[in-house]
């Protein structure tokens, strides 16, 4: 039967290929798929350009361009360009905090995960091509976008090393402080050394140190 025919797979063998029938219209089969690839065309798109050029030098029509579709596509997908850079940030991060997950052992000390997660948390941001891109277009133009985008990035770092601090006052394993504002200090006081500092540095050996000065004042 019809009904039979939808749900039972049958297959021909023709030139050694094997071909499913599932009884399932292509054109049914492919809009979900279609969609999507056109999703990945404009995002990868946008990354490349957004790389080379920077924020301000790229418009819409040059994204559209490179990944073939409508602007109507695009904003389809995102409400304007700067919706669509702030997703690279949060592209970033969430790379960034999958390396951190898998490479931090749970079952080390509290300070040594610290230090990870800012040796990590650094050399991802310091080693990312579209953010050295865009901290050339902030050196250049100061563009609005470009410093959201940063202020963005590092204040999700800033609640990331928050929340591991909360959890270690929650499981007693240092004492009682302002999560946010030690964090706060931890990232900005490693951040300006690695990015500011006018002397050549071992940026495993800065991380030591730092995390060495916050021993006594969250262990002891």
């Amino acid at each position: 039967s019809l009904f039979f025919l939808f749900f039972v797979k049958k297959s021909w063998h023709f030139f050694n290929t094997v071909i499913y029938y599932t009884g399932i219209p292509n054109w049914y089969i492919g809009i979900g798929s279609d969609k999507m690839n056109k999703k990945e065309e404009v995002i990868n798109a946008a990354r490349d350009l957004f790389t080379k050029y920077g924020y301000k030098k790229v418009s819409m029509d040059e994204i559209a361009k490179e990944a073939n579709v409508t602007k109507k596509t695009i904003y389809s997908y995102f409400s304007d360009k700067e919706a669509m850079f702030k997703y690279f940030a949060s592209e970033e991060l969430q790379s960034m905090k999958e390396k951190i997950e898998n490479d931090v052992n749970s079952s080390t000390s509290f300070i040594d995960r610290v230090s990870k997660i800012l040796y990590e948390s650094l050399l991802f941001r310091k080693n990312s091509d579209l953010i050295k891109t865009i901290i050339k277009e902030i050196s250049k133009n100061n563009t609005a976008e470009c410093i959201s985008f940063l202020k963005f990035y590092d204040g999700e770092i800033v609640s990331y090393i928050e929340e591991k601090i909360k959890q270690e006052i929650q499981n007693k394993t240092i004492k009682k402080c302002d999560a946010h504002l030690t964090a706060f200090i931890i990232y900005k006081v490693y951040s300006s050394i690695l990015f500011e500092y006018d002397r050549e540095i071992d940026e495993e050996k800065v991380t030591k140190e730092v995390t060495n000065i916050l021993k006594d004042g969250l262990l002891n």
